[in-house]
């Protein structure tokens, strides 16, 4: 081999591996360099003492080549620098978007959660506008419920005045393992066990996590809604939940009890204060349909003022207004609770008297007639005395329809009217 061939891979070399070397170990490959620079010099100096000056400039060469490609492979070195600096830029800004798709898909799923909850309450607001009563207004809220809670919903819904005013019970109730009580009365002992209150809102631990929270307006406690809450789910997140639910319900409930007040107001007497001709019929149809089911008896009682129009006429109509008010007190406060009072009509009242066996009605009614005979009326410095005739008949001993059985005690009254008045007729 010739020496300048020698001579020129004894320059190129260094640079080669330097240049292969990069970027792996560039610092070590200079140091190898470097050595073999050294190395080389000293052994093309022994092998060729007569060619000392070109030996010279074959090494001066490979180390000027070597010092270049050293200088080309640090700015390599920052441009690979600069490029994975770019490149952790671009990382972190996948990362930011990666982040914030995730909240915004979050957000939509949120926003979706909150939107299917909103058309639940406003349907369900919607809905209770059209209810007039609670077993109306009880299916259109169980769907409600589980549109805005879920198909597994655990609840209990407790309404006040359900059934008579004052009776708080149990409007819907689902899936609980654990019921919290079927009147109010349980429902406040169970609250008072956990350490509760009904006009608070709460977060239950036992016998089950759930929430309650009262419906009210003011002062007046409309019902009470308990809800478990599911597994997985923030009870403090789920009593938000259910206090936005319940807030919904009250406009319903307020609905719902205002027509039944309207409807009971319609069913009463204004001058008398007891039920009026409607209410007695219906009362009466649902009691012949209980005496034919259950095999027992009642009996209709049909009182008649003796002479009334002539104490209008005598006195005036305000005077005979007073003995219509005070004949309705005495019959309130003489039969039972079970018993049903109402004005038939004029200066007619009527009494039916669940599972009456005659005797016992009979010294009833005689109680009654004695009661109002021993009324005093004033008529300015006048004290007035007035009576009553009053017929009795009985089902299914009379009668084995409602019709039937008023007609046999509309009998029975004009039997005691004919009869001289202020007497009792039973017609057997």
């Amino acid at each position: 081999m010739s020496r300048e061939v020698l001579e020129a891979g004894f320059i190129l070399a260094p640079a080669a591996a330097l240049w292969l070397s990069y970027p792996r170990r560039p610092r070590v490959a200079a140091v190898a360099c470097g050595v073999v620079l050294a190395v080389g010099a000293v052994l093309v100096a022994l092998a060729q003492a007569d060619a000392r000056s070109g030996s010279a400039l074959a090494v001066l060469g490979a180390l000027l080549s070597t010092v270049l490609t050293w200088l080309l492979c640090r700015r390599r070195e920052a441009d690979h620098r600069a490029a994975f600096s770019r490149l952790e830029t671009v990382r972190s800004q996948r990362l930011q978007i990666s982040e914030e798709l995730s909240r915004l898909k979050k957000r939509g799923l949120s926003a979706e959660r909150e939107h299917r909850e909103t058309l639940a309450v406003y349907g369900m607001v919607k809905s209770l506008a059209e209810a007039l009563s609670w077993d109306d207004a009880r299916p259109r809220i169980e769907a409600a419920i589980e549109q805005y809670f879920g198909n597994g919903a655990e609840y209990a819904l407790y309404v006040a005045g359900l059934r008579d005013e004052g009776e708080v019970r149990p409007l819907t109730l689902r899936g609980l393992r654990a019921s919290p009580g079927s009147s109010w009365t349980t429902l406040s002992r169970f609250l008072q066990e956990q350490g509760a209150v009904p006009t608070s809102s709460k977060v239950f631990e036992r016998p089950e996590r759930a929430v309650g929270m009262p419906i009210h307006e003011g002062t007046e406690m409309l019902g009470y809604l308990y809800a478990r809450v599911p597994d997985g789910a923030a009870p403090q997140e789920w009593l938000s939940k259910t206090e936005a639910f319940a807030s919904e319900l009250i406009v319903a409930f307020k609905r719902v009890k205002l027509f039944q007040e309207m409807e009971r107001l319609s069913e009463i007497d204004g001058l008398t204060g007891l039920k009026r001709r409607g209410a007695f019929d219906k009362r009466l149809a649902e009691e012949v349909v209980r005496a034919r089911t259950f095999k027992t008896t009642f009996g209709l009682m049909l009182l008649d003022i003796d002479h009334f129009k002539s104490l209008n006429d005598k006195y005036g109509h305000p005077f005979g207004d007073q003995v219509l008010k005070r004949i309705g007190t005495v019959l309130k406060t003489t039969v039972y609770d079970t018993d049903f009072v109402a004005r038939y009509g004029g200066e007619e009242f009527v009494v039916l008297l669940p599972r009456a066996e005659p005797e016992g009605a009979r010294r009833k009614a005689e109680a009654i007639r004695t009661a109002i005979e021993a009324e005093a009326f004033s008529a300015g410095f006048e004290a007035v005395k007035t009576t009553v005739s009053i017929g009795l008949a009985f089902f299914p001993r009379d009668a084995a329809t409602s019709e039937e059985l008023v007609s046999r005690a509309d009998a029975a009254m004009y039997a005691a009217k004919s009869g001289g008045r202020n007497r009792v007729v039973d017609r057997t």
